[in-house]
């Protein structure tokens, strides 16, 4: 026992000076005007970015005359009541059904367009490949607004209005934009050579496409499909225009039933778009890495 302490007190003197240099040689913050400045704007963003949703958290659980009363005040219990009302009040669950509809479909044929796309963004580099990434560019920046009265003449002669077809197809044409953006950063990082090889073995460019480059570009794909699914849950306007029987609204139209004419319970207005948004926030929260690894593919070429 005695020979164990004398060891590890002979130790002891060596690890020390080795912790303290790499402690010295870890790199320090120098807290200067610069970077109190910086934090003091970071967390009045990130105050100014989470009250809101606080403030509906708490406040989904007033009772309506609390909430006349005060709007900013705590509620004085816990009044789960709300939650249980929207659901009971509302067609939540239909709406829902019909949401889940519209995204699956949405997401499928905007994730198939953008993944053909971008791959043929980065392998068929023509004379003309400039101009429709452009053209892809200045789609991006039109808002779906100035478009909406001849989307919806066009939608009325195809004969799809009060259709899920109808919001179908111009969330695909809004959203393909970006998703082939994204598609094309992660081709563009793929090496040449896996092409090449493919068509010295003798594989078609669908065979390659297929069999080789599509089974690569899954996480991609992956998280394409996932910001396609927040955007398209999400979405207000198209189903408001184009969607006319109360039985095919999606879930964020369905919230509007819980405004009234003349007065609106807003607690329970409150529990039922915490509901609603519940189901992309917590996408968001599981797949945030692969959303944001999806966003940044490309950036970088090896």
């Amino acid at each position: 026992m005695s020979e164990t302490m004398a060891v590890s007190a002979a130790r002891a003197p060596g690890r020390r000076p080795r912790r303290q240099a790499e402690r010295a040689a870890e790199p320090r913050t120098v807290w200067g005007w610069g970077s109190i400045t910086v934090l003091v704007l970071l967390a009045a963003h990130l105050v100014i970015v989470l009250f809101p949703f606080v403030w509906m958290i708490y406040s989904s659980f007033k009772t309506n005359r609390e909430f006349q009363a005060s709007v900013w005040s705590l509620p004085s219990a816990l009044n789960w009541s709300n939650y249980a009302q929207a659901l009971a009040d509302g067609s939540l669950a239909l709406y829902a059904v019909n949401s889940l509809v519209v995204t699956i479909v949405s997401v499928l044929i905007t994730v198939t367009i953008a993944t053909a796309a971008g791959y043929a963004f980065v392998v068929y580099r023509t004379r003309w490949m400039p101009a429709v990434e452009i053209v892809m560019l200045v789609a991006m920046a039109i808002p779906a607004y100035i478009a909406l009265v001849p989307l919806v003449a066009i939608i009325r002669q195809m004969g799809l209005l009060d259709d899920y077809f109808g919001v179908i197809l111009p969330t695909v044409a809004f959203n393909l934009p970006i998703s082939v953006l994204i598609m094309r950063g992660f081709f563009a990082s793929v090496p040449g050579d896996l092409i090449e090889a493919a068509r010295i073995d003798g594989a078609s460019e669908f065979s390659t496409f297929l069999r080789v480059m599509v089974p690569i570009a899954k996480p991609a794909m992956f998280t394409t499909a996932i910001v396609n699914v927040i955007w398209v849950w999400n979405d207000f306007l198209f189903p408001l225009v184009i969607l006319n029987s109360p039985e095919r609204k999606t879930l964020p139209l369905g919230l509007t039933d819980f405004v009234g004419d003349r007065t609106t319970n807003y607690p329970v207005l409150l529990a039922a778009i915490l509901l609603a948004a519940l189901g992309s926030f917590l996408v968001y929260l599981v797949f945030q890495r692969h959303v944001i690894g999806g966003l940044t593919s490309g950036a970088l070429k090896q």
